[in-house]
């Protein structure tokens, strides 16, 4: 499994690559890279809003557990997040980035407790950009005369959106275990022996994760209520992000374009997350927005480039936020391996 999440990582960076160096030829460097130099100072003004997108996570992070576990701190969940997503940004996306958020609290978080409450952020991130995503399609689809093929791939990516939505409200409602109903009737047709006992161990503490969120949502309206705030913050500052990144880059547009661009760049986050900071998908996706939408590709190209040279100042200093407790490096495999079995029996 490791080898195959390595091979596609590489294979991932590779062509992103070869993207990147494509879709910075055709587009023009020097009017790009002229574009990125109009910043100057405003680029810490774009670090500060972008700060608050991390902010805001580790805050709804930490609504999502209970009371005694809100001890950790917020400031532990806010390094420990940025330490993270540096090297998941770097590699695998998630795969590596949750259990490392875990190896970075350092063991003032009890491992079951980390793993329920990063589960329920994560889902409540994951609808909150699937809603984002289908009002910047819709808003995308009302205000602008697409290509008839860009209208169809929109249409397409609205409708799995919604599909999403509903599921996850459905299946939250009416607490079904779908995951761990699947996993089981699986193991019953090939599993034997000690494999089997072993998946029936794991699937117990499936279950009380399942059931975690089941509560968490049904039991907990204040905290679901800020947990939503705080998502709706971490998009809210992507917009400005954006609108206040291509102003400084002295392109003319509106809030409401920002929002769309800002829409589209989650849904790339989300289709491409194995693809290592984007490298590439970014410039390629941004830029035939920015083209449809009149500001031209160049701008949508200098935009993912800032976007890109923002990224790294906040991956060097979850980096060192990492490296900062060579303890908690020594266990991130030992992590990395209970994270995939959900909760290791603690």
């Amino acid at each position: 499994m490791k080898r195959r999440s390595r091979a596609l990582a590489i294979i991932s960076a590779a062509v992103g690559l070869a993207l990147f160096v494509y879709v910075i030829k055709q587009t023009g460097p020097a009017e790009i890279f002229a574009r990125v130099r109009t910043l100057g100072a405003g680029f810490l003004l774009i670090l500060a809003i972008s700060s608050s997108r991390y902010l805001s996570r580790s805050l709804a992070w930490l609504r999502c557990m209970t009371v005694e576990e809100r001890r950790v701190g917020f400031w532990a969940l806010w390094r420990a997040r940025l330490a993270g997503e540096a090297v998941g940004d770097l590699t695998f996306g998630p795969i590596v980035a949750e259990p490392l958020r875990l190896v970075a609290l350092g063991g003032r978080l009890p491992l079951k407790a980390g793993i329920s409450s990063l589960t329920v952020e994560n889902l409540a991130y994951i609808v909150s950009s699937c809603v984002m995503v289908m009002a910047g399609t819709i808003a995308l689809l009302a205000t602008f005369a697409l290509s008839e093929s860009l209208r169809l791939a929109v249409i397409i990516a609205l409708a799995a959106v919604f599909v999403i939505i509903a599921a996850a409200v459905i299946v939250v409602s009416r607490r079904w275990t779908l995951l761990s109903d699947l996993i089981a009737a699986v193991s019953h047709l090939v599993a034997r022996g000690d494999a089997r006992t072993w998946i029936d161990e794991k699937l117990g503490h499936l279950r009380t994760l399942e059931e975690y969120v089941f509560d968490f949502y049904a039991r907990r309206p204040a905290d679901f209520f800020l947990v939503a705030l705080c998502e709706t913050g971490f998009h809210l500052a992507g917009v400005i992000e954006i609108y206040t990144t291509l102003r400084l880059a002295g392109s003319e547009l509106t809030l409401a374009t920002a929002f769309m661009l800002e829409a589209v760049n989650r849904a790339l986050n989300i289709a491409f997350v194995f693809v290592p900071a984007l490298v590439g998908v970014d410039e390629a996706g941004t830029g035939l927005l920015t083209q449809t939408l009149g500001l031209g590709a160049t701008a949508g190209v200098a935009l993912a480039i800032i976007r890109k040279i923002r990224m790294f100042c906040w991956i060097g200093l979850g980096l060192v936020f990492l490296a900062g407790n060579e303890p908690r490096r020594r266990e991130a495999a030992r992590v990395t391996g209970v994270a995939d079995g959900q909760g290791g029996g603690q």
